[in-house]
């Protein structure tokens, strides 16, 4: 087995020319059977693998998508780079992953090394801060790049987004909690002016209004979208007052919560009632199996790789943004609250 081979060896081998090869290797007419058939079966002899940039000079085209996404220490990350990366697979597209970890600069370097590795195009979680500094992205839809947006997007964009109803669900968890006693519910979100974290706080709040009840501003805590996040913003909390219940804008901050109310000896949902978002797989099998807004994420992710082949392969012009419906998940880390 030969490794490094080119296509020239195989050209030689074969004893045709190197754009006959070529031809042959790429399914092009001009090339009758029983060429094409030798072509392949040495190119497979010699372990003849395409070079991707060779390829991409000659058919503008890399077969490689770039992703972004913001944390792969969140599990909801990890599943969505699986179904994104089988389902692309499923269409002949390789995926360059970039982590963000939420930081701007990070992006921006991310999406220039897309850029110079000839991409041919681009999904991307926004970072949980929001920013006006978007030149990156308008790069990328200077060189008719495409892109679409997963699970948030940025205002200042124009480009498809599929995402879960955020305000929805956080209404109904909200609704839930009043409905059942709870009235001082604090919420743990990310950076306020970005739409993962404002859309979700939009729901809370309206819950509050229809059930013609008053929140307290000081109840909305920004903090890292994290589970130290969530562990951090729970001891500063419990330090001032013990709220009737604490919700997160994910499962992995609520599990920071869990841990810091049991090093407080607080009983969940006895003395403070629990819930994140997202419905990770552990979430069921947490020692308090925990309340949560279910995200649909593989439809999320199925949705989204239908719509940005759409832009890729038929050039349609996308730039709506696609909710999807969120389920509500009780389970005992939440209970009617003792007046």
């Amino acid at each position: 087995m030969m490794s490094g081979t080119t296509i020239k060896d195989v050209a030689r081998v074969a004893q045709v020319s190197v754009g006959t090869a070529s031809m042959a290797l790429n399914s092009k007419p001009g090339v009758n059977e029983e060429t094409r058939e030798r072509v392949l079966k040495i190119a497979q002899q010699l372990n003849y693998k395409p070079n991707p940039y060779a390829r991409y000079l000659t058919r503008k085209k890399t077969n490689i998508i770039g992703l972004v996404v913001t944390d792969i220490t969140n599990p909801f990350f990890g599943n969505m780079i699986d179904i994104i990366q089988q389902d692309l697979g499923g269409h002949g597209y390789d995926i360059m992953l970039g982590i963000s970890r939420g930081s701007i600069t990070e992006e921006k370097k991310i999406i220039q090394k897309f850029i110079d590795m000839h991409v041919d195009g681009v999904i991307a979680v926004p970072s949980h801060n929001s920013t006006s500094d978007t030149l990156h992205y308008q790069e990328l839809q200077k060189l008719n790049i495409p892109l679409c947006f997963i699970t948030s997007y940025y205002p200042g964009i124009e480009a498809p987004c599929v995402m879960t109803d955020l305000s929805e669900g956080s209404y109904r968890l909200t609704k839930y909690l009043l409905e059942n006693g709870h009235q001082s519910i604090v919420y743990l979100v990310g950076n306020l002016a970005a739409p993962v974290s404002n859309l979700r706080v939009d729901g809370y709040i309206s819950a509050f209004r229809d059930a013609h009840l008053t929140y307290q501003p000081e109840w909305i805590v920004t903090a890292d979208v994290t589970l130290q996040g969530g562990y951090s913003a729970t001891e500063q909390i419990l330090s001032q007052f013990k709220p009737d219940a604490i919700i997160t804008v994910n499962d992995f901050m609520a599990m920071g919560v869990l841990k810091s109310l049991k090093e407080h000896h607080i009983l969940v949902p006895q003395d403070i009632s629990v819930a994140g978002y997202d419905d990770l797989i552990y979430s069921s099998m947490l020692e308090t199996p925990l309340t949560t807004v279910k995200q649909p994420l593989e439809q999320i992710c199925q949705r989204t790789v239908s719509i940005f082949l759409k832009q890729l392969t038929d050039h349609e012009t996308v730039t709506e943004k696609f909710l999807l419906k969120p389920s509500l998940i009780i389970r005992s880390s939440s209970c009617p609250h003792s007046l």
